[in-house]
């Protein structure tokens, strides 16, 4: 339906269409500046002409709006932009149009400036990367002793020179006899990248020595039923017994290395299921084994069997109790516990262990009989003087149903401050089960934080052989 009001609007600005088209004094407002065709715009038309107007023009006269017309159109041409008035139904798109068009077209010609800098930036970055690691591989090459020659030309005589172990480049395709019409030698494809010794492990053992590894593997996966207290340094050890020759080099050993983690990665060979060590009333499997990997914590199966081979190594010397036997003391006194001991006389021995577990932290306590003390080893330090004081009724209260007079009076307790020191939450265990075989072996405290994998290997292997190894 059309509006109303359309026809007396039109016969009005016929009658008004009378002015110039370059008029200096405009009084109608919601004039736009009309073509030369000077067509009659509808009342839609005049109504939106009436909105740009106030916000475009604001009053200015029409050679004023001309001439910034005129410098926009000159700007744009400048930037290599060309803007055509676009007319729809005799009269002109109004200005802000354009200026809006004219901003997205210089947003955009910044953005394709921002990206031929970005572009230029990344090409003297990569350059200079390849800088770096030319002279990077420059002074390998220094170090190694390669002929630079053979690496820029290709010479299978100079090739032929260099040392068939340094980095495998002997084997190189380039260093080979060159096809016939090659012209004497075959050119690398890119040495950019020259191979280095971890690019070709393999190339440093042969196929004698890589069967021998794996067999070698084979044997402790049967014995311990993991490679958990394996290191690469006893394969190393092996192969050198085996074939009388050094595999300690860095890239011998690597080669050592990268066979080993590929025989991990077969299936069957990550562990043996069932695997089982007995000893005595002790059964352990390999869950309980493996809390000795990494920095598991160890749980009282393993406290409990490598405190009896401790005891074992001089059974008339030292008793062990196990880990639950403070934990039965403190909840049911002396009744818990007393039948712990009806076939041990504990004052006929010289120390009594006894490992402490307070909701997740191993301690000890050791009680050296003839001088009638009570010390306390823990690795955080920490002062704990509950314990020793229920460890000393204990004694006395045994003393006085053992009839061992001389034991129930004189009982003092010690707290070791000097000892090894743990950095981390997870071992603890590790450094109690240390702290009992120093003690009993009457050696000192030299074992550390940095020493904890290598001593967790070692009491795997204790444990699979139920005995204390040196």
């Amino acid at each position: 339906m059309r509006d109303s009001g359309g026809s007396l609007a039109q016969d009005r600005w016929r009658s008004e269409l009378t002015l110039r088209q370059r008029q200096e004094d405009v009084k109608g407002g919601h004039l736009l500046a009309l073509g030369p065709t000077c067509a009659v715009p509808s009342s839609l038309q005049l109504r939106l002409g009436r909105l740009e107007q106030e916000e475009v023009w604001t009053g200015a006269s029409t050679e004023e709006a001309e001439d910034e017309e005129e410098q926009d159109a000159d700007v744009e041409e400048d930037e290599g932009v060309n803007l055509t008035v676009e007319e729809e139904e005799g009269w002109q798109v109004p200005l802000h149009h354009f200026q809006g068009r004219q901003r997205l077209l210089r947003y955009a010609a910044l953005r394709s400036r921002l990206a031929l800098q970005w572009r230029m930036w990344r090409r003297r970055a990569q350059r200079a990367r390849t800088a770096a690691r030319r002279r990077a591989r420059g002074r390998q090459r220094a170090r190694l002793g390669v002929p630079e020659e053979a690496l820029l030309n290709g010479d299978s005589q100079l090739c032929d020179k260099w040392p068939s172990d340094v980095n495998g480049f002997a084997n190189l395709p380039w260093c080979a006899d060159s096809p016939e019409g090659s012209k004497g030698h075959v050119s690398p494809p890119d040495f950019q990248s020259p191979p280095r010794d971890r690019d070709f492990p393999q190339n440093q053992l042969t196929d004698k020595h890589v069967a021998c590894v794996q067999g070698l593997l084979n044997e402790f996966l049967q014995q311990y039923g993991s490679l958990i207290p394996i290191h690469v340094d006893e394969v190393v050890e092996k192969l050198q017994e085996i074939f009388s020759e050094s595999f300690s080099q860095p890239h011998r050993k690597v080669a050592v290395q990268h066979v080993i983690q590929s025989y991990q990665r077969l299936s069957g060979t990550a562990m043996v299921r069932g695997f089982q060590v007995t000893y005595k009333r002790h059964v352990l499997t390999m869950d309980d084994l493996s809390t000795l990997y990494g920095q598991n914590w160890l749980n009282d199966q393993v406290m409990n069997m490598y405190g009896d081979l401790v005891m074992d190594s001089t059974p008339e010397k030292v008793h062990f109790f196990n880990s639950f036997f403070y934990d039965k003391l403190r909840t049911n006194g002396y009744d818990g516990v007393k039948r712990w001991t009806k076939n041990v006389d504990i004052f006929r021995k010289d120390l009594l262990l006894m490992p402490i577990h307070l909701e997740v932290h191993w301690s000890l306590v050791c009680v050296d009989v003839p001088h009638r003390t009570v010390t306390y080893f823990d690795s955080q330090r920490t002062l704990n003087r509950r314990c020793p004081k229920h460890i000393a009724k204990y004694l006395q209260a045994e003393a006085v149903r053992k009839g061992r007079w001389g034991f129930v009076h004189g009982w003092k307790g010690l707290f070791k401050m000097n000892v090894s020191r743990q950095n981390n939450d997870s071992d603890c265990g590790a450094f109690v089960l240390q702290y009992c075989k120093c003690l009993v072996l009457g050696q000192l405290f030299s074992f550390g934080q940095q020493d904890m994998p290598r001593l967790r290997r070692l009491m795997y292997k204790e444990l699979c052989h139920c005995k204390l190894l040196p």
